[in-house]
């Protein structure tokens, strides 16, 4: 027994929980063993001090509801203020989140976005979006808590476009990089327009058909943009003049290919450069310079 209240808090100074029936586990532990309960708590007492947060294949739940925390919220506040930073920032040095799979209700994200409002670098990657509308929830509750996000990627499925837009707009003059499906000409439009800054751009195409507002005003209007992917989109809606691009590089990377090199592989190399086209194009800063030279200026 001696060694275990030796060893114990030094074992649980890093924890990884990867199975449902291994915290099934640790949460009877806790009822049998009061020494347990203790030494997690202590440890648990280390999450304020928490940089980086990965979820995933998870499910958030809050810890308490709306009204209750309403409730709780005044009762604190009416004693004292120093209470109010306790309770709506309880992890102040937490600056990069990380949600994948991992679904949520409102309440449960709305807390812990709250207890995060330092945040500058968000990745909300796909989940089974099991709570209607908990998406484009969750979307309005990061900017109202979280001011200070500059690398931004959302995969969050059947978000709708104007959600989208509102967030693009939110952290559109500091975004650094942003990875975000293009639903359709008003995505396009509010990154053109809110995104000065922004160095790094990845597009998904979701949806969109082709108008007015295209990639070409994106490249002409962000001038700092050192990289650009084109995922998942279609040929004919890229513009003829960034497959110009792309086609003159890979001519240039066969030219300088040696001389032994057969036929057969050379034809090879043209088809794989074809099928990439249709589901990735991506550009550098380089490319960018040589397709502003010839049509942006």
């Amino acid at each position: 027994m001696a060694g275990y209240q030796l060893f114990l808090p030094k074992l649980y100074r890093h924890v990884e929980l990867g199975h449902r029936n291994h915290i099934k586990q640790l949460e009877q532990g806790f009822h049998r063993n009061l020494y347990l309960k203790e030494t997690v708590r202590q440890a648990l007492l280390a999450l304020p001090r928490l940089t980086h947060l990965d979820f995933q294949y998870c499910e958030l739940t809050s810890t308490y509801s709306s009204t209750s925390a309403t409730i709780a919220s005044a009762a604190v506040l009416s004693e004292a203020n120093a209470a109010k930073t306790a309770l709506t920032c309880h992890a102040p040095n937490l600056t990069s989140l990380n949600l994948l799979w991992t679904d949520f209700s409102a309440d449960a994200i709305r807390q812990l976005f709250s207890f995060a409002p330092n945040l500058n670098r968000v990745v909300l990657g796909a989940n089974h979006n099991r709570k209607p509308m908990a998406n484009d929830t969750a979307l309005q509750l990061l900017t109202a808590n979280c001011l200070h996000v500059k690398d931004l990627s959302i995969s969050l499925q059947q978000v709708k476009e104007t959600s989208l837009c509102q967030v693009i707009q939110m952290y559109g003059a500091q975004l650094q990089h942003l990875s975000i499906r293009c639903e359709g000409n008003d995505t396009l439009w509010a990154i053109s327009q809110y995104t000065k800054q922004l160095r790094q751009l990845v597009l998904r195409c979701s949806n969109y058909t082709g108008g007015y507002h295209s990639v070409l005003h994106v490249l002409q209007d962000c001038r700092a943009l050192q990289h650009l992917e084109m995922v998942s989109w279609p040929l004919h809606d890229v513009p003829s003049i960034v497959l110009d691009q792309i086609r003159y590089k890979a001519a240039a990377n066969i030219v300088t290919v040696s001389s032994t090199v057969t036929a057969a592989s050379s034809n090879n190399a043209s088809t794989s450069f074809i099928e990439g086209i249709k589901r990735t194009v991506a550009l550098d800063k380089q490319d960018l310079q040589e397709i502003r030279k010839l049509c942006l200026y």
